[in-house]
């Protein structure tokens, strides 16, 4: 695991870019269209969705961050028959990233992903 993005649910980007890039000053990461996230300057992600079905209405989502994509393959095969409504992994272009989603034993949706650029 190289890192961890915390993701929140937003209804206004710009107001997330104008208060997380210009007051806070935290650097853009990835600017995924539907989704922000952002340098917490050593201390791990933060990232804010306009999207994102699973995590409602908690609006929260654990995400782990791997270098390569055999390393989320990996994950998914230790967490298959340990975690709870696991999915399979898989692409997903619209963020260029593989991943699979879980429910930790509380219910809190984990997301193992790798980005693919």
């Amino acid at each position: 695991m190289i890192d961890a993005i915390h993701f929140y649910r937003t209804y206004d980007l710009e107001d997330v870019k104008k208060f997380y890039g210009d007051v806070l000053d935290l650097k853009l990461y990835k600017d995924q269209g539907k989704c922000l996230i952002y340098d917490m300057k050593g201390h791990g992600k933060i990232g804010f969705c306009t999207h994102h079905p699973k995590v409602m209405p908690n609006s929260s989502c654990i995400t782990f961050v791997y270098e390569r994509k055999i390393e989320v393959e990996r994950m998914y095969e230790h967490l298959k028959t340990r975690a709870k409504e696991i999915s399979q992994p898989k692409m997903n272009d619209a963020f260029k990233i593989y991943h699979f989603f879980c429910k930790d034993p509380s219910g809190h949706t984990l997301e193992f992903q790798t980005f693919l650029n």
